[in-house]
């Protein structure tokens, strides 16, 4: 799994020239408008946005925190991080904590060390990331253990259970898998829970939990 995280991070340090032009603002807006909403913001909140890529989701947390709380953004590919640390600072974006990290070692511990003793994670938004994680089961567990009682976690994703041009389309570009059960392993492991696979003609699904 180590080899095949590298060999991605290779891709996406390479790709996030193209990211922003391949995979624009237009394509995902309606899903990504949709699963920002429901991780209930507001100007208190701190949010972990995992992968945070180019940063695309930045404006949307800005929409409801307004320029409070605290957005942490966290990926491995630092040429994506590149392009989202731009992002922040053309728009002066203070609240925006940007991290070069592996998405395996985002636990408790590390949130204490790299964040701070105090804070609590409200809400953690994963979106176009668990498709491509090799271990993304245990990303999802790791999630959900440093979320504050209540806390939501919403993914957004591609599901593409049975094989079409589409998904070999999608595989190839983003160098994932697009038949992963992702929503359907977080419904195990969450209370409240809710999908909506109606977005990319029903190949992109936004699924929110709550921490029991």
């Amino acid at each position: 799994m180590v080899s095949k995280q590298k060999e991605a991070t290779s891709y996406y340090d390479s790709f996030s020239n193209l990211y922003d032009w391949l995979s624009p603002k237009w394509y995902y807006h309606e899903a990504r408008a949709y699963a920002i909403q429901q991780l209930h913001l507001d100007e208190a909140t701190t949010v972990l946005n995992l992968p945070c890529g180019t940063g695309q989701n930045f404006e949307y947390f800005q929409k409801y925190m307004n320029g409070s709380g605290l957005v942490i953004g966290i990926d491995l590919s630092e040429g994506m991080l590149e392009k989202a640390i731009k992002k922040k600072n053309e728009n002066n974006w203070s609240n925006i904590k940007i991290i070069n990290e592996d998405a395996t070692q985002i636990r408790l511990p590390w949130i204490k060390e790299n964040i701070g003793e105090s804070f609590q994670v409200n809400a953690i938004f994963c979106d176009l990331g668990l498709s491509g994680f090799p271990d993304w089961k245990r990303v999802i567990d790791n999630l959900l253990s440093i979320l504050s009682p209540g806390g939501r976690l919403v993914i957004m994703d591609w599901y593409i259970p049975k094989p079409t041009l589409r998904g070999r389309f999608v595989k190839w570009i983003g160098k994932g898998e697009v038949d992963r059960p992702i929503y359907q392993y977080l419904e195990n492991q969450v209370a409240n829970f809710k999908v909506n696979t109606s977005f990319n003609r029903g190949n992109v699904f936004v699924a929110i939990g709550v921490t029991k």
